[in-house]
């Protein structure tokens, strides 16, 4: 009787790890903003794969020209795309890393305006808001 209760218990623990690492998709939200920038990130997990998205406004006047950003720890980033709302976004789909463990992130980016010969730069911190 007591081997047939442990080996139901060890069925159910295996079976309930098996749900949460293959069948339950995870999501992450981070956000972090100052007076030039908003910044949002999405990731989920679903089994084996992950995917985010990156979602950045401008809230300055002038019209970027050049824009490069990298967040650590974890993140990948790339080229932006800049959308027809004037949001500049990144999206990696399937396959890419990430880690949901950070409460903060720190992003750092660097732009320059359209029509100026210098390029800005700036620190933000991003907040995990959800789990």
């Amino acid at each position: 009787m007591r081997k047939k209760l442990i080996f139901s218990i060890i069925i159910l623990v295996l079976f309930v790890s098996f749900y949460e690492v293959m069948v339950s998709g995870k999501t992450v939200t981070y956000m972090g903003e100052d007076g030039n920038w908003l910044i949002t990130i999405n990731a989920k997990i679903e089994g084996l794969n992950s995917s985010y998205r990156i979602v950045v406004k401008y809230k300055g006047k002038k019209e970027v020209e050049n824009l490069n950003f990298n967040i650590h720890p974890h993140y990948e980033s790339g080229l932006p795309l800049l959308n027809e709302n004037g949001y500049y976004i990144y999206e990696c789909k399937n396959e890419c890393t990430y880690n949901d463990k950070e409460s903060k992130l720190l992003l750092f980016i660097i732009w320059k305006e359209k029509n100026q010969s210098v390029e800005n730069l700036d620190f933000i911190d991003l907040k995990k808001i959800r789990n």
